[in-house]
């Protein structure tokens, strides 16, 4: 597969989306990446495991060293496995549903190591529900036929990922920004969850009027 039908591809299953800047930089990468492990005959289901076991080992010991490689690496593996599965032409209903399970396994764990390094438990869970609750509803609305990703917010899951590794990187280095940190994300989390709110009000109204 060449790098035109690839991207193709992508912007077919995301609704059209646009590939342009942080988008086509992050398909680039994608894409050099699909082509390394299918080489090692990786496949995208074994990937998204890899990012729920990965994020199972930071559960398991959330104050070791390790725990950020890990995150960064259960993001990977559970970020590039569609783009695998695009390359390899091994795209599957079976595939989208557990990934996106896998999502939701990932993040919990995600959350319950900011909850040990000192974030409020009510404040992760908060942010868990309301993410996976935006999540469910881009989901349903796929099911009911509106195959538009909608609109990009400022907390989507790399986002969240990204907030969370900063609260670990201050945590490891003795700085008091963990409440900080996950306060802020919460914030942008209710932004983004009325932003998806109002697309998926704006999209049902203009179908139920066509």
């Amino acid at each position: 597969m060449n790098r035109e039908e690839f991207n193709s591809t992508w912007s077919a299953l995301h609704g059209g989306a646009e590939i342009k800047g942080i988008v086509k930089a992050w398909l680039a990468i994608s894409f050099s990446s699909a082509g390394f492990l299918s080489k090692l005959h990786v496949t995208p289901n074994v990937l998204t495991l890899l990012g729920v076991l990965f994020a199972v080992a930071m559960a398991a010991n959330p104050l070791s060293a390790w725990v950020i490689p890990l995150l960064v690496l259960s993001l990977y593996a559970d970020g590039i496995d569609g783009s695998v599965a695009i390359y390899q032409k091994r795209q599957s209903s079976f595939g989208a549903i557990l990934d996106a399970s896998a999502d939701r396994i990932s993040e919990a764990l995600w959350f319950y190591v900011a909850y040990r390094i000192g974030a409020p438990a009510w404040l992760v869970l908060g942010i868990y529900v309301i993410a996976s609750t935006q999540e469910y509803a881009r989901a349903r609305l796929g099911g009911l036929g509106i195959s538009d990703v909608g609109v990009v917010t400022p907390a989507e899951r790399p986002v969240r990922a990204s907030f969370i590794f900063i609260a670990l990187v201050s945590f490891a280095l003795g700085i008091n920004l963990v409440l900080l940190t996950i306060s802020i994300l919460a914030i942008l989390q209710i932004i983004s969850f009325g932003l998806v709110a109002r697309f998926a009000h704006n999209s049902l109204r203009n179908n139920l009027g066509a």
